[in-house]
This record gives structure tokens, C-alpha cells and sequence, in this order.
């Protein structure tokens, strides 16, 4: 079976929407009953790792030799790969190579940014967090107080956006989104013009509306805006040096989107998904806010234990039932892949990306193509099996 075939699209998400229901109840209360998908939650025996074992210093050279030949047979499907794989108490390997752009031929550089998309929800979910442990918000808020006109406004909480069991409909579900720039405010209004696909609490859909005003529940809170925010409170603190939220109209260097090894030229469409998705960053950078996540760095323990928790099975085209999601971060259970694993994936125009701690090979690993036709569940299974290989024969 061919390397893009190992890791089916009904295995793993992009998580980048998920159609959701189609009813809107008419009334709703404060005691919901939920009726959605099946909920499970992180193991227990995940939690008896030891996460603080640092990730720094280089791997074996013959295991790095190993990652780079699975890396050297994904390039012929995408135009290029950022890759990084840290093992705890053995050390890290990451390379990018292939083309930042295909048309003109351009090649990538060292640490070059690529849309991440959905994986910045964990960091937008970390810092309402940090902000409920500070006593600054609490999990049971209800949003009127930011969004009064919002359907449901009175009942929808804080931790039902984190969640998406609020029912209100994904922006970018709606054709009226179009490819411009469009601000948070406009975003939300899209959503929240839409009737409501359920009663808070009784059901599961994903919905970027939810994590857009969960970006302007923490703009008010902080009072600066919410990219300084992210660099205040998790880029600086964890040398995130390669992350950034992207604006309209400011040019970074970030690599090319492809569609079908066409590039996509939509650089304000980007910003776009504002606290949903806008962040470009590396495998590099990503692997290690996740080693910080779990390690206690970001949130204390049984915080994060709570994110892995009551997560309900992701519905839509691309779960297949393999993947659940808690609080800003998913859990993805492939019996004939990589098994459990703890993450999050990404998917927009262009791009797409997942990272993710594999309890069974005590690994983090991190993949962003910019290839919108090739899912980076595939490249994180090749690499995986390198590893597993290389011990076979240790």
C-alpha cells in the first residue's frame, strides 16, 4: 500500500469543519441533555508517562538517516515538507525540504513558516485556560456578556465553545465567506446570523465561529490583541520563534499553498480564520509547544488531563469515527496505523498539518505540507514507522 494510502481520509482528520446537524431546536435550556456522538476520554495509563523529560539534543544519526528517507520518498507528492520527530530523553530531528513554490521553482529554506490552520486551536484553547486558572474567566461563563445578540447567547458557555457542543454553524461553512479578508467581527456575524444547528450542550459540531469568539473573549480579558497575547503568554516564553499570527496585508515568509501542485495565492485569506487558524508556524515549533502542553510548562497537570476528557467522536467526512475532541486538541485511535494518539490536525487552501504525542513509540511528531490534496496524517504514519523499524533492528 502506497505511503498516501496508509493513513485513510475516514482514519484521521484535516480539521478544518465538520458539516455538523441540520435541525435548529426552538427552545432550549440551561440543564441540556446530551445526545450526541459517543464520548471517551484520554486513558489513564497516557497520564502515567513522564512527560518532563526534555526533547533537546540530536537522535542516533542512523535513526535521523531513517526519518530522512521517509521524508525523501512523501516530496513526490507535495511540493514540501516541514517534518520533527523528539523522542524524550533522546533528542530531536527536524528538516524542510522540497519547494516553498513550484511556479517559479523556489526552494524552501531552514525553519521556513507554513500554514498550520486548526492546530493553533490548542494554543487559542491553552490561553483561556491560563485565564480560567488565573481566575480571569470561568469555564461556565456564558457569552451575552461578549455577544449578546448571539443565538442562545444566555446559555452557550466558554467551555461549550471549546468544545463544540454549542451548536452555532462554522463561518466557513457559509459561500458568502468568500477568499477576501474578512475581520473576527464579520466572521462571527456570519455564524451567528445562521439559525442554530442544535441546543448548547445536547450534541457535537465543529464550528470555527466558536473559536473566533473564544479569540475575542481573550482580546477583551487581556485588552491588546490577541496575537500579542499568544506571543506575551506561549511564543516568547516557549522560543516559539517561528510562529506568528498572519494579518491582512503584512507579507511573511511563509511558504506557498498548492492545490493539485497549483499554487494558491491567498495570503489575506489566511488571516481570515483569526483565533480558528490563522497561525503559520513549524513542525519544529509545534512539537515543542506540545512537549510544553503535556510536560506542565503551558497549564497545570490535571488542566490539561481535563482537556483529553468527555471528548465526543468528531462527526463529518473526514473522522470515520477514529477521532474525538475535547477541549482544544483531539485524540485519534488507528488500530492499524499509529494507534492512540494525542494532537491535533489542520487543514486550509493550500496546506495541511497535524502534530501529535504516539503514546505506544513515547513520540512527538509533527508534519505541515503545502499540498491541500495530500493529508500530513500520511507523512506522520511514514514517519512513525521509521522509528518503529529503526528499533526492530537497534
Amino acid at each position: 500500500m502506497s505511503l498516501l494510502k496508509k493513513i485513510s481520509a475516514a482514519a484521521l482528520l484535516a480539521a478544518s469543519l465538520s458539516p455538523g446537524l441540520t435541525h435548529a431546536q426552538s427552545s432550549c435550556t440551561a440543564s441540556p441533555v446530551y445526545a450526541g456522538p459517543p464520548m471517551r476520554s484520554a486513558p489513564e495509563a497516557v497520564w502515567q508517562k513522564d512527560f518532563r523529560r526534555s526533547i533537546d539534543g540530536e537522535l542516533p544519526a542512523d535513526l535521523q538517516a531513517a526519518l530522512g528517507g521517509a521524508l525523501d520518498k512523501m516530496l513526490p507528492h507535495v511540493p514540501a515538507a516541514s517534518v520533527a520527530v523528539a523522542i524524550p530523553g533522546e533528542g530531536f530531528w527536524s528538516a524542510t525540504r522540497g519547494l516553498a513554490r513550484k511556479e517559479p521553482p523556489t526552494p524552501v529554506v531552514a525553519d521556513q513558516p507554513f500554514q498550520v490552520a486548526s492546530t493553533g486551536k490548542t494554543l487559542t484553547a491553552a490561553v483561556v485556560l491560563q485565564l480560567v486558572e488565573e481566575k480571569r474567566l470561568k469555564l461556565d461563563d456564558t457569552i451575552d456578556k461578549w455577544f449578546p445578540d448571539a443565538p442562545n447567547a444566555r446559555l452557550i458557555t466558554a467551555e461549550q465553545l471549546l468544545r463544540h457542543t454549542n451548536g452555532l454553524v462554522s463561518f466557513n461553512a457559509l459561500p458568502s465567506l468568500g477568499t477576501a479578508y474578512r475581520a473576527p467581527a464579520d466572521i462571527i456575524a456570519l455564524g451567528t446570523a445562521q439559525p442554530p444547528q442544535f441546543c448548547p450542550g445536547t450534541n457535537w459540531s465543529y464550528t470555527n465561529t466558536g473559536y473566533a469568539m473564544l479569540g475575542v473573549i481573550i482580546e477583551k480579558t487581556e485588552g491588546m490583541p490577541l496575537a500579542d497575547v499568544l506571543a506575551k503568554r506561549l511564543l516568547r516564553p516557549l522560543s516559539l520563534t517561528h510562529t506568528v499570527m498572519r494579518k491582512p496585508g503584512v507579507q511573511l515568509p511563509v511558504a506557498t499553498g498548492h492545490a493539485a501542485g497549483r499554487p494558491v495565492d491567498a495570503p489575506d485569506q489566511y488571516a481570515t480564520p483569526y483565533a480558528a487558524g490563522a497561525l503559520a508556524s513549524t513542525a519544529v515549533d509545534l512539537v515543542r509547544f506540545w512537549h510544553a502542553l503535556l510536560s506542565g510548562k503551558v497549564l497545570p497537570d490535571d488542566t490539561v488531563h481535563r482537556m483529553f476528557t468527555r471528548m465526543p467522536a468528531m462527526l463529518g467526512p473526514y473522522a470515520g469515527g477514529n477521532s474525538s475532541y475535547g477541549m482544544g486538541v483531539q485524540l485519534y485511535d488507528v488500530p492499524d496505523g499509529p494507534g492512540l494518539m494525542l494532537g491535533h490536525s489542520g487543514g486550509i487552501e493550500g496546506f495541511t498539518t497535524v502534530v501529535a504525542y504516539v503514546p505506544a513509540d513515547d513520540l512527538y511528531v509533527a508534519v505541515s505540507f503545502n499540498e491541500k490534496n495530500v493529508p500530513a496524517e500520511a507523512g506522520l504514519w511514514a514517519l512513525v514507522r521509521a522509528v518503529r523499524a529503526y528499533r526492530v533492528v537497534r
